[in-house]
């Protein structure tokens, strides 16, 4: 019996260990993740062309890096609004939360200011979670938008028609 316990153990200590990895990406946030991790077969594909790997494409090399650089661009613009916007919205959220913890010290405090502050900064704080919420979802929208974009672009120059794109990529709520 202790024998079919430390295996059972065991296994469950290897399915946990391998359910880790999937775990943290599941947690992300929008704007965390890299170019790279974002845009992997068009990253590939712009390094390459830059490093002069792809001599087949010398003709499209000029077209390829402008959409690159487009691509790019468009990303770090992305990417920092919305950790811009998550970042201030994250600090107004808990001053908000710090002014009713101030006003109310105890939980179920029933006092007329404590209520009065913690309806008026708990509606403060709903505001700012949608605007946080809508800047994430712009945020998805518009680099979906860039890689439709980008592989629209690349998909119209001679030798890259067969080029498999970057999976679509889903809006998230984080």
């Amino acid at each position: 019996m202790p024998k079919r316990l430390l295996g059972v153990t065991a296994t469950a200590a290897t399915v946990a260990a391998l359910a880790l990895p999937a775990a943290a990406n599941a947690g992300s946030h929008a704007g965390e993740r890299t170019f790279q991790q974002t845009y992997p077969v068009a990253s590939s594909l712009c390094t390459s062309v830059a490093a002069g790997k792809r001599p087949r494409l010398k003709s499209v090399t000029a077209a390829v890096l402008a959409d690159c650089a487009a691509l790019q661009s468009n990303f770090t613009a992305a990417q920092t609004a919305v950790v811009t916007a998550r970042t201030t919205l994250k600090a107004e959220i808990a001053a908000d939360s710090h002014a009713i913890a101030l006003a109310c010290p105890t939980p179920k405090d029933g006092a007329p200011a404590c209520v009065s502050v913690r309806h008026a900064q708990t509606a403060a704080i709903d505001v700012l979670r949608a605007q946080k919420l809508a800047a994430v979802r712009v945020y998805y929208k518009t680099i979906e938008a860039d890689r439709h974009a980008f592989w629209s672009a690349i998909k119209t120059l001679r030798g890259l028609r067969h080029v498999t794109p970057d999976k679509a990529i889903k809006v998230e709520n984080s």
